[in-house]
């Protein structure tokens, strides 16, 4: 049996430079895998899906598409 490595929230923000909160909530959109309780206090994360699911995201490498593109043919009304 393989042993798996387990980390902290704290970690995975470092691991992929992002504040803590911004980690509990991709955790729970399920943008990235979800953790687990191995105790009454304590959630982790398995440390091999953190660095699969960066993997994935290298898959799909560019710059993203911009949220709201301008329509630079709209009259302007004043």
């Amino acid at each position: 049996m393989t042993k798996k490595q387990c980390i902290p929230k704290k970690t995975v923000a470092t691991i992929l430079n992002k504040s803590e909160s911004t980690i509990t909530r991709w955790a729970k959109s399920g943008i990235i895998p979800k953790p687990f309780q191995i105790g009454t206090n304590t959630t982790v994360w398995d440390v091999d899906e953190i660095y699969e699911w960066i993997e994935k995201k290298k898959q799909t490498r560019g710059f993203a598409k911009p949220k709201f593109i301008k329509d630079q043919n709209v009259n302007k009304t004043q």
